[in-house]
């Protein structure tokens, strides 16, 4: 039996691109017009499937696209 996973902790969120991969909207620090939105920006796993904390945070991001970015 298969089971699915999510990798977690890959592309760590923060302020810092020293010791940060993507900014607290998705952005990665280093390239430009790159978001990262999946269970990497998660520190470590949780007791919980985090999908639907994944899908909430790309609703987000989403939205900041399309709000910010995309004008």
């Amino acid at each position: 039996i298969a089971s699915p996973a999510h990798q977690n902790g890959t592309t760590k969120m923060g302020t810092d691109p020293e010791t940060s991969v993507v900014d607290t909207n998705c952005k990665a620090h280093d390239l430009e017009n790159l978001y990262i939105v999946d269970g990497g920006f998660f520190v470590s796993s949780s007791a919980v499937n985090p999908a639907l904390t994944i899908i909430a945070m790309a609703l987000r991001v989403g939205e900041n696209l399309k709000n910010n970015v995309l004008k």
